[in-house]
């Protein structure tokens, strides 16, 4: 019998796995002796960790902010970290913005019950854009837009009780929350920052059960401090995976995977305590994923027009889905771990009030090298309300790269030199073209970087495309 079927079926794979079930028990374990039972549970070990990574993106990226906003920041939950002079090279969140003042606040609605973000309307020109996320980063409502304010009320998975008049609900799955804020500026004048100052201690948090007297806010300053925000791709990323996994709720689509990481020690209810041959499995496979999700991110996201290298950052089943990343016939978790890779805190509505697109190649589809010297042509009459504004950063950590003094140039900079038809030629590379230093950004040689595109009070020729942003070309 064996010998008929081994002659009648073509594929290595076949013929083993009939040879293994035909053969005399004796050959049979021969046959799969070249992989000891050791050697198998390690590989089931390394494919589990590395799906692992994929699947806890997310979270994980919650909980390293988090993190960074205890250790760096000093804070406690509640407590407002914040950019009051923009972002520097020392906020080392992914893919942040320097021109605009951040301001991060966490909550645990499992201890501190119903959580209130009181934040004011718009004023003197100042104004707020801002989300609130649960744990898994998925937006729960937008804040600021169009310039409202309001009493947002963030309630716990079990909240069952009544919503006070005034208030506005926002029901999380997820005990613990992040409320990310933009202050936007009208200018950068000294008065235009006194007022977006003035706005900006107007915010109050407080738990719902004080709102009769509600404490005073405590503001931290993150000006000069470095804030570590990145998620690792090493062994750490499981312990913060354990961690969060341990604090939260475990959703009805996650019970699989719950299910798949108790082979890694990751099980809610206990202790992850890895020992040294596991720690070693799971650095290596943390590495293979991060890798992996990295480089994802030029491949995710849509052309904006046709045949241009300036892509929609966001695949399109995360705005489609409201970043909850499930359709009817499955749920998209390559794609999710790729796009927390490369971003935090997505917006309920992309498009509301901002707008990023980003690239990853040149005109003629080469890798953008930090040794090489590119133009960007920005075409007059950016459709904005408010400004645009270029950031790049380093594409094998998706953050600002250390110690760049100037990774961002905008329409807000009064030093931006124009051509004679309003357009911007914004110049990047190792060394400043003659005359051109105003609108030069230093790319560190030996690196890739890429740069992300925003649209600040985005207009409708974005959307219908009558405005059009050529490629980066390399200048030779």
């Amino acid at each position: 019998m064996k010998a008929v079927l081994t002659r009648t079926l073509c594929g290595a794979v076949l013929t083993f796995a009939l040879t293994a079930v035909f053969a005399p028990a004796g050959a049979q374990q021969t046959s799969l002796s070249k992989f000891s039972t050791e050697q198998l549970a390690n590989r089931m070990l390394e494919r589990r960790a590395v799906d692992a990574v994929i699947w806890g993106m997310p979270i994980v990226s919650f909980d390293s902010l988090r993190q960074a906003y205890f250790r760096d920041g000093k804070a406690k939950y509640g407590d407002i970290i914040w950019w009051p002079k923009g972002s520097t090279w020392k906020n080392q969140s992914f893919t942040v913005n320097t021109t605009l003042r951040y301001l991060f606040a966490f909550f645990n609605i499992k201890d501190d019950g119903p959580m209130v973000l009181d934040l004011p309307p718009a004023a003197n020109g100042s104004s707020f854009l801002g989300t609130i996320c649960d744990a898994w980063q998925v937006p729960l409502t937008d804040v600021g837009f169009e310039g409202k304010g309001g009493k947002y009320l963030v309630l716990p998975p079990d909240y069952t009780g009544e919503v006070p008049a005034g208030y506005i609900p926002v029901r999380s799955k997820t005990y613990n929350t992040f409320a990310g804020l933009r202050s936007i500026l009208e200018s950068n004048s000294e008065e235009d920052v006194r007022r977006g100052d003035a706005l900006v201690k107007q915010i109050k948090v407080y738990p719902l059960a004080e709102a009769s007297n509600p404490p005073a806010p405590r503001f931290v300053d993150m000006t000069n401090t470095l804030y570590d925000g990145l998620a690792r791709f090493d062994e750490s990323f499981y312990t913060s995976l354990a961690r969060m996994l341990n604090e939260e709720t475990v959703q009805p689509q996650d019970l699989q995977m719950m299910g798949m990481l108790r082979p890694l020690g990751i099980e809610k209810g206990k202790e992850f305590k890895p020992d040294a041959a596991t720690v070693a499995q799971l650095k290596s496979a943390a590495a293979e994923a991060g890798a992996w999700l990295l480089g994802q991110q030029s491949k995710i996201g849509e052309d904006w027009w046709p045949g241009s290298q300036w892509k929609l950052l966001v695949p399109p089943i995360g705005p489609q889905t409201g970043f909850k990343w499930a359709v009817p016939n499955y749920f998209d978790v390559d794609t999710r771990g790729a796009a927390f890779a490369g971003f935090f805190l997505p917006p309920a509505k992309l498009g509301g009030g901002s707008f990023y697109l980003a690239a990853y190649f040149d005109n003629g589809g080469q890798p953008l090298r930090g040794e090489n010297p590119y133009r960007l042509h920005v075409p007059a009459n950016v459709p904005v309300s408010q400004f645009w504004a270029v950031t790049i950063y380093n594409a094998e950590t998706s953050a600002l790269f250390l110690n760049l003094p100037r990774p961002t140039l905008d329409s807000l900079d009064k030093g931006l030199r124009k051509n004679a038809d309003g357009s911007v030629d914004i110049h990047f590379g190792s060394q400043a073209p003659a005359g051109q230093e105003s609108n030069w950004i230093f790319t560190p040689t030996g690196t890739s970087w890429f740069p992300w595109f925003r649209f600040y009070g985005p207009e409708k020729a974005v959307f219908d495309k009558s405005w059009k942003m050529p490629d980066i070309e390399q200048v030779k």
